[in-house]
């Protein structure tokens, strides 16, 4: 290999469809020719990008394993000008590994496997995936009888060139990496295919990772990853990166409505890289120490023929010592500026608000383009939940339709996306005026109807059965009264949305499934539940933000009153925080009790000090909070375990089929709910 070679590496990203062979194929293949195009030698494309990701149970499957293998011999005929690096599940020894093909005229040359599979939280990996053993060398047997492909710890020369290496997602995120070990063995250019899904703020965590893997290592990291929701609850936002000596040289674009493949490519300089690691001493000892086998076994060479040499001048970057650009810049999203979809430029402080809305509208828009559904129905109360659903939705199909007027879009809105005010006796006028304002806003067609006969029906069916009057004095009544006004709205906006053939979207927020805060078979009624990741405090900012960037007037009004169910008498006055308590607080209670898995005591005693002011320093007050927190997330978990599916945005989430598994029958925390009270009288 000559000190100036270069190479030309391209990252795609692709928003692939569970178990969609052909489609999946064909998105494949338009990156190759991209990337072909644009005189690339080496392609990287996602984990496990030829089935789909999220699989599920569905990846056990024979008919999987096969058809999978049968598109990636399509996709090694079809990569003729540049070598591709493919995910797919292969069955190897009885078991089914995470694998990454790289395939090239023809030829599949060699296989790596996930040695560190993502396993906790939302991720479920071990479930079905065996973890490659560090250091083993294999012969994969071809299901089409050809010859055995090498499998496992091996590096893949790229004719005389340079040198490749993999790392599958979760295995860059170790301390103990893969990568590393290979780097240090001679690979010169680590790539990272990823299937890596979307939380706030993620995005700048993955950039600084590749960062410094790059600097580290003396390489060039190529990093990609899906787009778009595969199979719902995950939402990938096509993260993409090539870095080289701590410098990113390119950046792909997340969020991209317009196009299911995008491509970043860039001419490298590998003369650099190696005067790097020929000058740095400590770079020298480690792989001194690797020929000794101080690091384990050496992987396997695999020798790949052909030109991988770039003609083109290599792509200009900054000198090696200047680090390169971090904090508020962000070019991932600078696309959606230029198109006028969102007005520059993006202000740090407002990343994240832009984020869970773009996010939402990637969700919203993949779950009714891959479901062949046409549109959204939403029972629009005038409160705050479902008008940031009905603000997301109006959102999804701008970005959805870049091109079109105003006039025709909202034309568009109308026809796919209908709301529905429905009031009772409880109802106010305030909540009927800012349900009409936000449809009004967002372009939705608006009904408004009165329900208090159906609601009076039942209520007089019920008392006959049960041979009492109902009153609103007695608790359990009460929580009876409420409930049949939110079932029978349920009963009604099904009706709408089964007669438009819409999807119906439940507005429960992610507080609210805490402690169980909805009425089941009520305002959990609905397919699809987009905001129950987001917190109400989060809800309210988010609004407020909303609000003023895209000139929503509708929105002042849901703001002007406090939040409630308006489910009891008007003259009652209910309030959602009276009836829990200050959502502020409920999230705190949130995140230390489920995130940080903390006891009520150690709650207790580290969040006392920043909400004293909040309960005028009554210590017993905010003990009963948390105690109330505890049992109702507790008592809730019935409920969780029935919501609608959700698209997961935050560091954690309560679903139960993804995130936070708790058993719905246990102890309500007695012992340590009477410890916490025991430190909170201890300084009375």
């Amino acid at each position: 290999m000559t000190r100036g070679a270069q190479i030309h590496v391209a990252s795609a990203t692709l928003n692939q469809t569970v178990g969609d062979w052909e489609g999946n194929f064909q998105r494949i293949g338009e990156a190759i020719d991209e990337a072909s195009r644009r005189g690339a030698r080496l392609l990287v494309l996602p984990e496990m990008c030829i089935p789909g990701y999220s699989l599920g149970d569905r990846l056990l499957r024979a008919g999987t394993l096969r058809r999978s293998w049968a598109v990636l011999r399509r996709v090694a005929e079809r990569a003729r000008e540049v070598a591709v690096c493919v995910g797919l599940p292969v069955l190897f020894e009885g078991v089914v590994y995470n694998a990454m093909a790289l395939v090239f005229e023809g030829t599949i040359h060699g296989m790596s496997c996930k040695e560190n599979l993502a396993t906790g939280d939302v991720e479920y990996e071990s479930r079905w995936y065996q973890p490659w053993l560090a250091g083993r060398v294999a012969l994969f047997p071809d299901p089409e009888g050809g010859p055995p492909i090498p499998i496992g710890n091996l590096l893949y020369r790229l004719g005389d060139t340079t040198t490749l290496a993999m790392e599958i997602c979760e295995d860059g995120w170790m301390g103990m990496r893969p990568g590393s070990r290979r780097a240090i063995a001679g690979a010169e250019v680590l790539v990272n295919p990823s299937a890596s899904w979307f939380t706030v703020g993620k995005h700048a965590v993955r950039r600084r990772m590749c960062e410094q893997i790059s600097l580290e290592d003396h390489c060039i990291y190529v990093y990609t990853s899906l787009a778009g929701c595969d199979a719902t609850r995950l939402v990938f936002d096509g993260s993409a990166f090539i870095t080289c000596e701590g410098h990113v040289e390119r950046e792909g674009r997340r969020f991209s409505f317009g196009s299911d493949v995008d491509v970043i490519d860039v001419v490298q300089d590998l003369g650099q890289l190696r005067q790097r690691r020929m000058e740095n001493g400590s770079w020298r000892q480690q792989v001194m120490a690797h020929t000794r086998g101080e690091f384990g076994p050496a992987p396997q060479l695999v020798v790949i023929p052909g030109d991988f040499e770039s003609q083109q001048m290599p792509t200009s970057s900054g000198p090696y010592w200047i680090p390169a650009l971090k904090g508020p810049v962000d070019r991932s999203l600078e696309h959606l500026v230029e198109a006028g979809l969102v007005s520059g430029p993006i202000r740090h402080e407002e990343m994240s608000n832009l984020e869970i809305e773009l996010a939402l509208c990637m969700g919203l828009r993949d779950y009714l383009r891959k479901t062949g559904i046409r549109g959204y129905c939403l029972a629009l109360s005038g409160g705050r939940d479902s008008a940031m659903v009905a603000v997301i939705v109006a959102r999804m199909f701008r970005y959805d339709n870049p091109t079109l007027s105003p006039e025709a879009l909202r034309e568009v809105v109308r026809k796919r996306f209908v709301c529905a005010y429905m009031a009772t006796v409880n109802s106010s006028q305030l909540t009927r005026d800012a349900a009409r304002a936000v449809a009004a806003d967002c372009g939705a067609e608006f009904l408004d109807g009165d329900i208090d006969e159906t609601v009076a029906e039942i209520r007089t069916t019920g008392q006959a059965m049960l041979g009492q009057a109902l009153s609103w004095e007695v608790p359990s009544e009460d929580i009876a009264l409420q409930n049949v006004q939110a079932r029978a709205r349920s009963a009604i906006i099904w009706l709408v949305a089964n007669v438009r053939g819409f999807v119906l979207l439940a507005t429960s927020n992610k507080s609210e499934a805490a402690v169980g805060y909805a009425t089941m078979d009520g305002d959990t009624s609905g397919g699809l539940s987009p905001i129950s990741d987001i917190p109400k405090s989060l809800i309210q900012l988010w609004l407020s933000w909303a609000r003023a960037r895209h000139d929503l007037p509708g929105i002042d009004k849901v703001m002007a009153k406090a939040a409630s169910a308006e489910l009891r008498p008007l003259d009652q006055v209910q309030t959602d925080e009276d009836d829990l308590m200050p959502f502020l607080v409920l999230d705190q209670l949130m995140d230390y009790f489920v995130q940080r898995a903390l006891e009520p005591r150690d709650i207790f005693e580290r969040l006392w000090p920043s909400v004293q002011e909040i309960y005028q320093g009554n210590r017993i007050a905010f003990a009963d909070h948390i105690a109330k927190f505890v049992r109702m997330l507790c008592r809730a978990q019935w409920k969780r375990e029935r919501f609608a599916i959700s698209f997961r945005l935050m560091p954690f989430d309560l679903d139960p089929q993804s995130g936070f598994r708790f058993p719905p029958v246990q102890d309500l925390f007695s012992t340590e709910l009477d410890e916490m009270y025991a430190l909170a009288r201890s300084e009375i």
